[in-house]
């Protein structure tokens, strides 16, 4: 397993801030960040995407990426956005 490329200094920092996909396209923002209980490290990113953020999705942090303006990470928006919502059963 590879390390995190964000430190949960920055994702704490980052909470509330827009998370764009590999194209550029504003994806959501970041709403919790949840924890490996192992290695307390940040492994997921819970974000809230569509209308008002009304659909919660996990996006892992590998791979992620702080911008000035937010995270990108390594996705797309349809891929992203094509996952289930975490709060359906």
């Amino acid at each position: 397993m590879s390390e995190a490329t964000l430190t949960m200094d920055e994702l704490m920092s980052g909470r509330g801030r827009p998370v764009y996909s590999t194209d550029g396209e504003k994806i959501g923002s970041i709403e919790e960040i949840y924890v490996d209980d192992q290695t307390s490290e940040p492994e997921w990113i819970g974000l809230g995407t569509g209308f008002f953020g009304t659909k919660r999705v996990f996006v892992p942090v590998e791979g992620a990426a702080m911008r000035e303006d937010g995270v990108l990470v390594p996705y797309s928006k349809d891929h992203v956005k094509d996952t289930p919502d975490i709060d359906d059963d």
